[in-house]
């Protein structure tokens, strides 16, 4: 490890995620691959003392959740992951409570208490309502500042079958088809679908489609692409290497940003 990297770890020992999105769309099975780890997480409230799992647990009980809570994963403590239910109730104490936190966090002195990056999981199974209308106002209204938001397009395995039912439909056979969609639909889907971005005053600073998140076998599940582009996003180069420097085996990346482990 060289002097440079040993200093970022010494002053710079977190790595702050708000991870938005509604529930079910994924948002800590993506926690799981990034920390390498099918554990669930630790739990803190915002005086460090530990909670119930159950807090995390998707519930029509509105105002148990709390965005201040921190999760955590044993198997890479450097990550600290704050959880937002998204607008599922479009209420405006909802997206006010969001607003404030990023506004405060961004902003914070503190280099522990600072928010470096937002990952809003919006999945892709039923893109024709790929943002409800209160995901829309986030994105029209909701300044990260210089907190780079990266959009993660998940379940995206039914969006490329969706394309494949839709080929098979115009003649084409079951092999021919899937082989077609799985070249296509990734750019099909950003010019159909995710070009919604482009009339947004705050759009994401990246995106990135996975798929297959259900088996940690696969070899597509590791999120390298969300890794790289959330690296890319950073605006600060020191803040980019002390990303690059929490990663577990991810050699490529510190490769490219010139981090030796």
């Amino acid at each position: 490890m060289d002097d440079q990297t040993l200093r970022l770890r010494q002053n710079y020992r977190r790595f702050r995620v708000l991870v938005m999105g509604k529930a079910n769309a994924g948002k800590t099975t993506i926690l799981q691959k990034v920390c390498n780890t099918t554990d669930q997480p630790t739990i803190l409230n915002a005086r460090g003392q530990k909670i119930g799992l159950s807090v995390v647990v998707p519930s029509e009980e509105r105002g148990v959740h709390n965005i201040e809570n921190e999760m955590i994963f044993a198997a890479n403590p450097r990550y600290v992951f704050h959880d937002s239910r998204g607008f599922e109730c479009g209420s405006a104490e909802e997206f006010k409570i969001v607003q404030d936190f990023i506004e405060q966090r961004g902003r914070a002195r503190n280099l522990r208490e600072q928010l470096h990056a937002i990952w809003y999981c919006l999945p892709a199974d039923n893109a024709s309502r790929l943002l409800t209308g209160a995901e829309a106002r986030f994105f029209q209204e909701c300044d990260p500042g210089a907190v780079p938001v990266i959009a993660i397009y998940t379940k995206f395995e039914d969006f490329v079958l969706q394309t494949q039912e839709f080929l098979m439909s115009r003649g084409l056979d079951e092999e021919d088809a899937f082989e077609q969609a799985s070249v296509t639909a990734s750019d099909h889907f950003s010019e159909e679908y995710a070009s919604i971005f482009d009339r947004m005053n705050f759009p994401p600073s990246r995106d990135v489609k996975l798929q297959r998140m259900y088996d940690m076998n696969e070899p597509d599940t590791k999120c390298n692409e969300l890794l790289e582009k959330t690296a890319d996003a950073l605006g600060d180069d020191t803040l980019r290497k002390l990303f690059v420097c929490i990663q577990q085996n991810q050699l490529d990346l510190c490769a490219k940003w010139g981090v030796k482990r």
